[in-house]
């Protein structure tokens, strides 16, 4: 999971796609995508579609639409097909079961039944062939953990994500995670997780303001199961939800004041990395995380909703800026298409999945104009899955040869764990437009 106006300082395609890549969901140094031969033999032409572009305005600004991608001959046929690509990329790619990650954002965008390829659960396979455990001081017993990595295997990039997406995908706390004799409880996994965690001796109190997103939202949303909302960690620091929650809120904000500066003066940014567009995958996370904790009532602020809805009017600010971006690369630089569209889908389809469960969980009202740049993102990220996959950029056989080259495996798992979000978020606003019509509230 990425990040124009006249004031963009930005000397040449490869800056913007230096920049661009940058926001990807990963740790690390940043990967070659532009190495990816294969997938650079296209023109724009063929990716971009022959219909016509409609221009959209937010907040003053322009972007567009390419009306009709290939592959389908009527508006209507758009939405279904793109989704039916979607659904067939997490079904088939995210349920290796040699793919750690991937099997939690199969998980996440489908639930704790998806299914490994193999027949297991997926829940299963992330228990049986990747949990670790480890003594720790103040805790008696192993206490288990996922790894960043097993091997050459990437397990948990970001600390807790799979923590995080067991407590999102409703998993109870006090049941054993499998049928297996002496498989851990969530609980237990929770705390192992609160132990490791030792806050800075002075600012900042996240010691990686980074990588604390999904361990922070697990922690939420667990005292909303009922877990203690106050613990001790193997410090033997006493911490508490309340003070996480608060430290968090007080993050996204500093890292967004240069943007909410930008709004009031009715001017733009540049785009260097700083603050929020340093984030993985352009801060969507720690949105997410936020607002996930807000929603749980945490941390108990009286100006909570107010200072919320700024964050979210921040974060819709970045939108036509991003997608101006992208639309810029792409003038400049046709033959890295596939790369820009995926980074497009990136963008989109993690704020989809987050404005949604801001609106779900009663965080946020969309108004109508906020309501039709939604569509519009929609729009424009549907039609893009539907141009990469006119380029066979999602078929099984290019999928596989990327992910075999040490050059492409980033874009690879990219391409997978964007999928997924990209799904998860189009299904949710479905729901939501379902609820608007009947003024009911939506499960979650």
């Amino acid at each position: 999971m990425s990040r124009a106006s006249s004031s963009l300082s930005l000397a040449s395609v490869g800056v913007v796609l230096f920049l661009l890549v940058c926001a990807a969901c990963k740790p690390g140094a940043v990967e070659e995508h532009d190495k990816v031969s294969d997938l650079k033999k296209t023109d724009a032409a063929s990716a971009t579609g022959s219909g016509a572009e409609k221009p959209m305005l937010f907040g003053g600004r322009q972007f567009t639409v390419t009306q009709l991608p290939p592959g389908v001959r009527t508006l209507g046929e758009v939405r279904p097909k793109a989704l039916g690509v979607l659904e067939l990329v997490v079904d088939r790619e995210a349920s290796k079961p040699a793919n750690a990650w991937a099997l939690a954002h199969g998980i996440m965008a489908k639930g704790s039944e998806f299914s490994a390829s193999d027949g297991r659960r997926a829940v299963d396979v992330l228990i049986d062939d990747f949990l670790q455990a480890e003594r720790m001081p103040n805790a008696k017993g192993l206490q288990p953990f996922f790894p960043k990595t097993k091997g050459e295997v990437r397990v948990e990039p970001h600390t807790d994500l799979i923590l995080k997406t067991f407590v999102e995908a409703g998993l109870p706390l006090d049941e054993p995670l499998t049928d297996a004799a002496g498989a851990p409880t969530l609980e237990r996994l929770l705390r192992g997780s609160r132990l490791r965690f030792v806050p800075g001796a002075a600012d900042p109190f996240f010691p990686n303001v980074d990588d604390i997103a999904w361990s922070s939202q697990a922690w939420c949303q667990a005292v909303d199961k009922g877990a203690e909302p106050s613990w001790q960690n193997s410090d033997g620091q006493v911490l508490d939800i309340e003070t996480v929650a608060m430290e968090q809120l007080k993050l996204i904000e500093r890292e967004y004041h240069f943007i909410q500066q930008a709004r009031a003066a009715g001017s733009t940014v540049e785009k260097r990395r700083q603050h929020i567009f340093a984030h993985a995958c352009g801060g969507a996370h720690i949105l997410q995380a936020t607002l996930a904790c807000a929603a749980m009532g945490f941390p108990k602020d009286k100006n909570l909703r107010s200072r919320i809805g700024q964050i979210i009017d921040a974060y819709l600010w970045r939108v036509p800026f991003e997608i101006a971006l992208i639309d810029r690369a792409i003038r400049e630089g046709p033959r890295l298409i596939p790369i820009l569209l995926n980074q497009d889908i990136k963008f989109l389809g993690h704020g989809l999945e987050a404005l949604g469960k801001a609106e779900r969980d009663g965080l946020w009202t969309p108004s109508e104009e906020q309501l039709q740049l939604l569509d519009r993102m929609e729009e424009r990220l549907l039609h893009h899955v539907l141009q990469l996959n006119a380029i066979r950029v999602y078929d099984g056989e290019k999928m596989t040869s990327l992910a075999a080259r040490e050059h492409g495996f980033q874009f690879y798992l990219d391409l997978v764990g964007d999928a997924c979000h990209a799904w998860a978020g189009l299904k949710l606003q479905e729901e939501l437009r379902a609820r608007r019509a009947s003024d009911e509230p939506i499960a979650h």
